[in-house]
């Protein structure tokens, strides 16, 4: 039976999923996608990118943001866009010299247009899911290199897959996130639980985890920031399958965010886990 191990402080574990999470482009996604993606926004291309809640979507936008801004290139990220008036305030962003604050919203967004037709832009708009006929309208201007566009879809299941047909009213090309392999995923929970000071974790019990993550990225980094709370241990080790349950309503509903505060503030620095990891939990859980 393993010695129990002392919780990471709350601080602690945010700073390891925020540095693990900033890197996972460049460790679990080909250079060559997100090349790719760079270069066609660059010239002008509208792009959508789709795949599952938490296969790294919002991390790789994150990343070429930073990318773009490093270069000098006008660009800015939208982490929610569900309206006109969120894809205006983003091209505020990318053009913060443009001024907008005292006049029409209509106006702003002609002075916005001009600001981009003079100096090429990229918009990065993640959690796309509504497309208004203004939308629509406004988006194709700012086709042929005024700026690039990437927004990116949540599809998980066949009702949202309608979602897919929407970009082309405006334009743009339809892209699917790469599923990262289940070596790299297993990598990544390695770098997690250690960072994080969890116990190791049994094969079988690891492979369930695996298994459930789906090629998911952002399953893995929430699965272990959730494991870090005290509720999903008993004395014979992790509840995985409460935990497996939980990361999927988390990353797929944000459910938990109405159930329990975020990481930071529980504060249970110094608890304990139970001993006895995987032991007679690894297969029954």
């Amino acid at each position: 039976m393993p010695p129990a191990t002392a919780a990471p402080a709350a601080d602690d574990a945010c700073d390891v999923l925020h540095h693990t999470q900033a890197g996972l482009c460049m460790q679990l996604h080909p250079p060559e996608f997100a090349a790719e993606l760079e270069g066609r926004l660059m010239r002008g291309e509208h792009l959508t990118l789709f795949g599952p809640r938490g296969s790294g979507k919002s991390t790789l936008l994150a990343r070429l943001h930073s990318r773009f801004i490093a270069a000098g290139i006008p660009c800015a990220y939208s982490t929610v866009t569900t309206s006109l008036d969120d894809i205006t305030r983003t091209l505020e962003r990318a053009y913060p010299g443009v001024l907008t604050a005292q006049i029409s919203r209509r106006s702003a967004r002609a002075r916005l247009w001009m600001a981009a037709d003079q100096r090429a832009g990229v918009l990065l708009l993640d959690h796309f899911s509504s497309v208004s006929n203004a939308m629509v309208f406004f988006l194709k201007r700012l086709h042929g290199k005024i700026a690039g566009v990437l927004t990116s879809v949540d599809i998980d299941d066949p009702r949202e897959r309608s979602r897919i047909r929407r970009p082309a009213r405006y334009g743009a090309m339809s892209v699917r996130m790469p599923i990262t392999p289940t070596r790299q995923l297993r990598r990544l929970l390695h770098t997690l639980t250690g960072g994080l000071g969890l116990p190791p974790l049994a094969s079988g019990l690891e492979q369930k985890l695996l298994e459930a993550a789906r090629g998911r990225p952002g399953w893995i980094v929430k699965c272990t920031e959730l494991a870090c709370e005290p509720r999903y241990w008993c004395e014979h080790g992790l509840l995985v399958s409460a935990l497996c349950v939980d990361t999927e309503a988390a990353v797929r509903y944000r459910a938990l965010d109405m159930l329990r505060p975020p990481l930071a503030a529980l504060g249970r620095a110094g608890a304990d886990y139970p001993t006895g990891l995987g032991q007679s939990l690894t297969e029954g859980t």
